[in-house]
């Protein structure tokens, strides 16, 4: 029987099942990387996660360059209005105007960090459940009846609904 709570390293982040729980999510990745495949046999679970893909694509790894710029400049920024406000060369309200246009830029990257971060837990719940096994604790659910009310197969492990495809539902080949 598999553990019913996954370890903290385990996990991606928070997602929403089909009938609108938040749950937390599985990190197949880091699960294949540190060797703890759990409840999903170890040749799936790297399927899995060469499906998902390791490290950042080059759009995040450019945002993450530049979100690094920004602060560093930022940073480098109040200091150099910090001593010069201590030295009377800059008036308190010249010195808040300075940091506006920092601001709005870290802003913006961490938007895009937020958006990127979600990108990556969707892409990870259908990873998931294309391979038949629950985003929230891994448990195998090919097979599994659907509710007749809503159409979500439940995984018997953790109670979590899953919606899946037509073909996926009526018990067809799950991959790996």
């Amino acid at each position: 029987m598999a553990r019913t709570e996954p370890s903290k390293k385990e996990l991606a982040g928070r997602i929403t099942d089909a009938r609108g729980r938040v749950v937390s999510e599985l990190d197949p990745v880091m699960m294949h990387l540190t060797r703890s495949p759990g409840v999903i046999p170890a040749d799936t679970l790297r399927h899995i996660a060469q499906d998902i893909g390791f490290g950042m694509n080059k759009r995040v790894r450019i945002a993450l360059c530049a979100w690094i710029v920004c602060s560093v400049t930022l940073v480098i920024a109040v200091a150099i209005l910090l001593t010069r406000l201590s030295n009377g060369a800059v008036t308190p309200r010249r010195f808040a105007l300075s940091l506006v246009p920092y601001c709005g830029v870290v802003t913006v990257f961490f938007a895009f960090w937020m958006g990127a971060r979600d990108a990556r837990h969707q892409r990870i719940n259908k990873v998931m459940l294309k391979y038949l096994r629950c985003p929230h604790c891994g448990y195998d659910i090919r097979g599994l009846p659907t509710d007749p009310v809503d159409g979500a197969t439940v995984c018997p492990e953790c109670g979590c609904a899953w919606s899946l495809d037509r073909s996926q539902a009526d018990g067809g080949e799950a991959i790996g």
